[in-house]
């Protein structure tokens, strides 16, 4: 009886190492998941910076070549499509230097606010984005099924064809 006793508490103590030692195991992963999260964030937040700097510099540039377009519509005497074209210059030059002023946490909060504010628009631009998404994998796929049933009928590729090579 005494043997089964020692087996019993031999087994209980077995069992309590094991749920320390799984506690253990889940705190640690739950430490290294929160890291790498925190890591994720991290690296979000600044490639969101240098993206948005990076795009800011490319829309005020465009807003110089609109303001230059304005500029010779108004010395071709084109006076409305000048005016236009430099209102349209003075708000991509107010977006393009809020994109390089601010933050990726700036940026990532402003997205956010807006989302909240108006979440059938992100909806919407979301649906643009799917749509064409997917007329640029049919029309990319067409092209595909094309060039191989090209190659299949006769024998050479239509980008070989084109420039006067042949592909066997």
């Amino acid at each position: 009886m005494a043997n089964t006793m020692d087996q019993a508490s031999q087994q209980e103590g077995l069992t309590e190492q094991a749920s320390a030692k799984a506690q253990e195991a889940t705190s640690v992963a739950h430490d290294k998941a929160s890291e790498l999260r925190e890591q994720g964030s991290a690296r979000l937040r600044e490639q969101v910076d240098q993206r948005s700097t990076e795009v800011g510099s490319q829309v005020r540039s465009l807003a110089e070549a609109l303001r230059r377009s304005g500029d010779d519509l108004r010395t071709e005497g084109n006076g409305n499509a000048a005016q236009l074209t430099s209102r349209a210059a003075d708000r991509l030059e107010r977006v393009g230097s809020y994109l390089e002023r601010m933050s990726g946490d700036d940026v990532m909060g402003d997205v956010e606010s807006f989302a909240r504010r108006r979440p059938w628009m992100l909806a919407g631009v979301g649906l643009l984005a799917g749509v064409a998404a997917a007329r640029f994998m049919k029309a990319s796929s067409e092209q595909r099924y094309g060039d191989s049933r090209a190659l299949s009928q006769t024998g050479y590729s239509t980008s070989a064809v084109s420039s006067g090579a042949a592909q066997v």
